[in-house]
């Protein structure tokens, strides 16, 4: 046995898969260990052996033996099938690969190479029993969440009619002081016409002087969100697979490098097993393309043609010499014609030789070489490929945090979440988990379209919850979204946008108290001067576009020096505007 011979010998002995060979006249020729341990037959009660006489006489394989039988009556093709097979012990589920042995064009026998995939049927008529489980669960959830709407509906009804009640108290108070204030302006408007008609020396009325004080002015939008982690990073599937084991729990809390989950592998590894012998037949047939010159096949063609040569030689010269002799008379007209037509026939199995060797030849060309070179490439790089998926099945956190159920869609609300499960399958990119960075909180709201302008990336934004009574954390506004949607609610067809606050740097003191998932309310303050000039805005006229008021220089006797002085205003209340420009403390003014 040659060196080649062994090393073939030893890869089919260490392979997983079983494999058998069975040549045209129907005897078993190779059968590896692997074989006789999937299918509990010895190695020496079938080596060797017909392949009807081992399996036809066993009932319950008609399958195993129809594959044999497909392989042969349609050698054009390979075959591939999943079946069962009877042991004699048990019953096993095979994945079964088929094709013909071929040697220089001729066919020379069939093989089939299987895996026992039992495990894995099982696990997919698992994954069935658990989908039919997880659907009829779903049944009940939706049956109970059409429930929770129903009173949610009837809740909201209530509330509305709560509102209405307000809106009339409210407006019923408002009414009350108006008349009381009517009612009051007129007793003393009365008054003072009564007093200026009893007395004709009365004086004038006195003038409102303003002193221009710093005071603090403020503004602020109040919001409500949930505590999430200040940011998070989504774990993702590197392979497809269903999940073997999970060493986390949702809330929990992960450190870098730890392994969170592990994937089975087992239809991985058949893949690999298919990518091995395809490696290894595109490997045998490329080394032999690449020396084609001195192949058996090259060999072959050039004694069959030297064969050819020498034969058409020697029929030329016995021509020649039935001419000559048939010339003189000596031989008959027939014998010359045998003579002629098997030199004719010489003539012609010479050019079959030589179109044969420039056929064999053509198989070695360049394109051919490249297409077998190619095919071995391509065999290594599906071979490199399932290996890394392998060394991909467990899956290592890459940040420590806490483990967060990733949602169905990142810009969808009230979306359902999905948990993975062991057993579940997942896909390549899929996301598994999410886990969150707890430095820090990030708060999600949105704010309707009336306050959005009064909104800039960086305000300050104070947030405080009834679960964490007490404590304020200080944030600021980090995102805001440029596009509208529809708010949902009391604001039901309002366009409303999303923000986005960040609480970064919180002390160690407080973070144990505080909890992803917590409602909190969110105070965004749009305006903050504790020192702005704050006047009535009785006391500003408005002429020519322009804004004024009246500055007192000072005072002779009883009257006032009052100078027009231009002012430029900023922040406005109900009752009060900021000077920013004009005037500064303790300077006084007239109201008008």
């Amino acid at each position: 046995m040659n060196q080649e011979s062994i090393i073939s010998k030893n890869i089919l002995d260490n392979m997983s898969d079983g494999v058998m060979t069975v040549d045209l006249s129907g005897t078993v020729i190779n059968f590896n260990s692997s074989a006789s341990r999937i299918l509990n037959i010895k190695s020496d009660k079938i080596f060797g052996k017909k392949f009807a006489e081992i399996f036809f006489e066993k009932e319950g394989n008609d399958d195993f033996n129809q594959i044999f039988l497909d392989a042969i009556y349609d050698s054009s093709v390979s075959h591939n099938s999943i079946i069962k097979f009877n042991t004699g012990k048990n019953i096993v589920f095979l994945s079964v690969n088929t094709s013909f042995l071929k040697e220089e064009d001729k066919k020379i026998g069939v093989i089939a190479v299987f895996s026992d995939i039992t495990e894995v049927k099982k696990l997919k008529d698992s994954e069935i029993t658990l989908l039919e489980e997880i659907k009829s669960q779903n049944r009940e959830l939706q049956g109970a969440y059409l429930k929770i709407e129903n009173s949610n509906a009837k809740l909201e009804s209530a509330l509305k009619k709560v509102q209405v009640i307000r809106f009339i108290a409210t407006f019923f108070i408002i009414f009350l002081f108006v008349g009381i204030g009517i009612f009051t302006w007129h007793s003393g408007y009365k008054k003072a016409s009564s007093n200026t008609s009893s007395d004709s020396n009365a004086k004038k009325p006195s003038l409102e002087i303003y002193k221009v004080i710093p005071k603090p002015a403020s503004s602020s939008i109040y919001l409500t969100g949930n505590l999430e982690p200040l940011s998070l990073i989504n774990i993702t599937s590197p392979i497809d697979g269903k999940i073997k084991d999970i060493n986390f729990s949702y809330g929990g809390i992960v450190k870098k490098g730890d392994i969170i989950l592990k994937i089975d592998t087992t239809e991985i590894e058949i893949k690999q097993r298919e990518a091995t012998s395809a490696y290894i037949k595109a490997k045998l047939n490329y080394d032999q393309i690449k020396n084609w010159e001195k192949s058996l096949e090259i060999a072959r063609v050039k004694r069959s043609l030297a064969k050819a040569k020498l034969s058409l030689e020697t029929q030329k010269e016995a021509f020649e010499k039935s001419e000559r002799l048939f010339e003189k008379g000596i031989i008959s007209e027939i014998d010359y014609e045998s003579a002629k037509n098997q030199y004719i026939n010489q003539q012609m199995e010479y050019q079959s030789a030589l179109e044969e060797m420039d056929s064999a030849f053509e198989k070695g060309n360049e394109e051919n070489k490249k297409v077998a070179r190619y095919e071995l490439e391509n065999s290594v790089l599906k071979l490199k490929e399932f290996e890394t998926q392998l060394s991909l099945a467990n899956v290592i956190s890459p940040v420590s945090g806490i483990v967060i159920t990733p949602t169905s869609s990142s810009d969808t609300e009230n979306k359902d979440s999905k948990r993975i499960e062991k057993g579940s399958s997942v896909q390549n990119g899929s996301i598994l988990v999410s886990i969150g960075d707890l430095s820090g909180f990030s708060i999600k709201s949105k704010v309707d379209e009336i306050d959005i302008m009064k909104i800039k990336l960086g305000q300050k934004v104070n947030v405080t919850g009834d679960a964490f009574y007490g404590i304020k954390l200080n944030g600021n506004v980090k995102y805001i979204s440029s596009q509208a949607s529809q708010a949902s609610g009391y604001n039901q067809g309002v366009s409303a946008f999303e923000l986005i606050i960040s609480v970064e740097n919180i002390d160690s003191n407080i973070k144990p108290k505080i909890y992803v998932g917590m409602s909190s309310s969110l105070e965004i303050m749009i305006y903050d001067n504790p020192n702005a000039l704050m006047i009535p805005i009785s006391a500003v006229k408005q002429k020519n576009g322009k804004k004024f008021v009246n500055r007192i220089t000072g005072k002779i006797g009883q009257n006032y020096n009052i100078e027009e002085t231009e002012v430029e205003v900023g922040y406005t209340t109900l009752d009060s505007v900021e000077i920013t420009k004009g005037l500064k403390e303790g300077i006084e003014i007239s109201i008008f």
